[in-house]
């Protein structure tokens, strides 16, 4: 219950950090005009309320043409291809608009008409693919990349940048040469944003800084991550959440403001394309191998499988040629979806399976989702919501509950330790307590060899189960505290209790052996009748050491107990290797120094309490059985008791 209450506490955190990464993005949002017929009228809009204006709508479209203010002003100006909207890419078809090639040039042409309020005119332009030029008024203000209809003389590059226009007439002419001779979109896939100058700067300024910041924070988180993995080579976990912080990073610094225009100026549009594809191609499965680290148990390798492969062959193309990948772009959309689902699918099955954080990550893992689909709207003009880039929010959220899942799984590993070690504190006290006492019995009862590897097989379940774990080292502080509790040999305990401490040392071999040993109990008497202490535990460890451990496919040890007219009868069996009959003539031989001191003690005080001692037989190959019965008038004899 107290787990539960903790996630509900993270997913109310983190629904109230998507709520306010909304809001401010909101705030910082502009207004979209709509613009008809390649003109738009802004001269009823309030720029001293700091508005900015997206120029989104029907621009005029000039297609296998580069034109300027000149070639409008003549007696027969050219005519238009048709009306293409803005964003979009030309290639894409709509209702009155035919598509054009993927590659080629074209012009754009918008005319626009301020209020003499504004004296500070500006255009933001962010994603024009993937060269073009900008004439206002029939001037040149900027170049970005370089157009042509040759391919020799193009070159293609992406910059975020703000104009100042012309100020001095309230009307403008905007025209847009655009060419994109080698990828498979061309167009203003964003449209220009008009305003003040001021509140522009300023407005990109805040979201920058909000990018940077969410960039940094990330980024810290890989940082402590991959050094968490150094320190701790088999905890993939970490490697898998790193590798998901750094490529997290990498994508953010092309998109949104794209700071990595200032942090590297240097770096290339192709090297920015190669960046938009290795992320985005790469950050689901790295997102699926963070999930089968933390829940191995629910999923299929086959399907993990099929799942990357493709994963794989597409970083495979992204050696031969960025240029061929864009005209990929569909496949890999569903290929993303694909790895959408079988993430999905894993969290559903995780939470079915009330796996830790489960549901935590599944609402997480929906938000990003949904994230996704709403960019993906923007740019498909789907839905009147006018917020982009908002994957880099989504993608916070996700790593926000990945970085809550590993604290947890480390506080939880870290409180493992402290117990484990309070055990071992524990254990060695009852060991400098057992030094005063019969030092043959210890010998008997706790085999160096079984300690050692109990405490191997807990190691090895601490990387797969910590759950498991913990409850393993609890059951070995127990057998602990019950093998070296002898000061009183001839102390009466319940089979209850005593039954206890044969599950909690058979547990600890199921953890090492697994399923192929069993245990089978047949108590047909009352669960509160009195025996001596440390008699049946040791029998079961002798029968499982010398027994059915050795067998390639393991075996069984069966506990009967039935009721005597004297007393109770207790037999021990396994159908181990058997014991041949030389060596059981030997066994209870008091002068036997190698093999039986356990047995030999038990014997001993059985003689002495009740005048009747063990009694084995065994055949090889088949079984071996020991017996022993608990009378309630000591020292009478019955031989009323014998394997079956």
């Amino acid at each position: 219950m107290k787990n539960i209450r903790i996630n509900r506490r993270i997913i109310l955190i983190i629904i109230i950090m998507v709520f306010m990464l909304i809001a401010i993005r909101t705030m910082l949002t502009p207004v979209s005009k709509s613009v008809n017929n390649g003109r738009v009228d802004l001269s009823n809009v309030n720029f001293t309320q700091n508005e900015l204006v997206l120029l989104n709508g029907y621009w005029e479209f000039y297609w296998d043409r580069l034109l300027t203010t000149e070639d409008f002003v003549v007696e027969n100006p050219p005519q238009m291809d048709s009306l293409m909207e803005v964003p979009s890419t030309w290639d894409e078809k709509s209702i009155g608009i035919k598509g054009y090639p993927e590659r080629g040039f074209a012009t754009y042409r918008l005319r626009l008409t301020y209020p003499s309020t504004l004296k500070d005119p500006a255009l933001h332009i962010k994603n024009v693919a993937t060269a073009y030029r900008l004439y206002v008024n029939g001037k040149l203000m900027e170049e970005v990349g370089e157009v042509s209809d040759e391919l020799s003389n193009f070159k293609d590059e992406e910059r975020s940048i703000i104009i100042e226009l012309p100020n001095d007439k309230k009307d403008l002419e905007i025209i847009f040469q655009v060419a994109n001779l080698k990828y498979a979109k061309g167009g203003l896939r964003e449209g220009p944003l008009f305003g003040s100058k001021q509140v522009l700067e300023q407005q990109k300024l805040s979201l920058l800084a909000l990018q940077l910041l969410f960039i940094g924070s990330v980024f810290i988180f890989g940082v402590y991550y991959f050094i968490l993995f150094l320190l701790q080579k088999k905890n993939k976990t970490a490697l898998f959440f790193s590798m998901l912080c750094f490529i997290t990073v990498l994508r953010s610094l092309i998109w949104g403001e794209a700071p990595i225009e200032i942090l590297f100026p240097q770096v290339t549009y192709v090297t920015r394309v190669y960046i938009n594809y290795f992320t985005g191609f790469n950050l689901m499965p790295i997102i699926i191998l963070f999930m089968i680290s933390i829940y191995p148990l629910d999923y299929k390798k086959i399907f993990l499988m099929l799942v990357l492969l493709p994963t794989i062959f597409i970083n495979l193309l992204l050696l031969i040629d960025t240029e061929v990948m864009s005209s990929f772009s569909i496949y890999l959309y569903m290929l993303v979806l694909l790895h959408m689902i079988y993430i999905f699918i894993i969290l559903v099955k995780a939470v079915i399976n009330k796996r830790d954080n489960a549901l935590l990550m599944l609402i997480c893992i929906c938000i990003f989702i949904l994230t996704i689909i709403q960019d993906i709207f923007h740019y498909k003009r789907i839905g009147g919501i006018n917020l982009t880039n908002m994957f880099l929010y989504g993608n916070l959220v996700i790593i926000i509950a990945m970085s809550y899942v590993q604290a947890k799984k480390q506080a939880d590993t870290h409180k493992k330790l402290v117990l484990f070690n309070e055990n071992l504190v524990e254990a060695d006290r009852l060991k400098d307590k057992i030094m005063s006492t019969e030092m043959s019995f210890l010998q008997a009862q706790i085999k160096p060899h079984f300690l050692y590897n109990a405490l191997n097989a807990i190691a090895n379940i601490c990387e797969k189960d910590g759950k498991e774990a913990g409850k393993l080292i609890i059951d070995l502080a127990i057998y602990l505290q019950g093998s070296l509790e002898f000061n009183n040999l001839d102390k009466m305990i319940t089979i209850e209790k005593e039954l206890e401490f044969v599950d909690t040392y058979f547990n600890i071999e199921q953890a090492r052996f697994g399923q192929k040993i069993q245990i089978v109990k047949e108590i047909k008497i009352p669960l509160d009748y009195q025996i001596p202490i440390l008699v049946l535990q040791p029998l079961v460890e002798n029968a499982v050491r010398h027994g059915i451990s050795k067998k390639i496919d393991g075996g069984t040890v069966w506990v009967r107990m039935r009721q005597l007219d004297e007393g109770i009868c207790i037999e021990i069996q396994d159908d181990g290797g058997g014991i041949d009959s030389e060596k059981l003539s030997m066994l209870l031989k008091a002068d036997r120094k190698d093999c039986g001191v356990g047995l030999l003690n038990i014997h001993n005080r059985l003689l002495r309490l009740y005048g009747r001692g063990l009694e084995i037989s065994s055949e090889v190959k088949r079984y071996t059985c020991v017996r022993l019965v608990i009378q309630d008038g000591r020292k009478n004899y019955d031989k009323d008791c014998s394997c079956r």
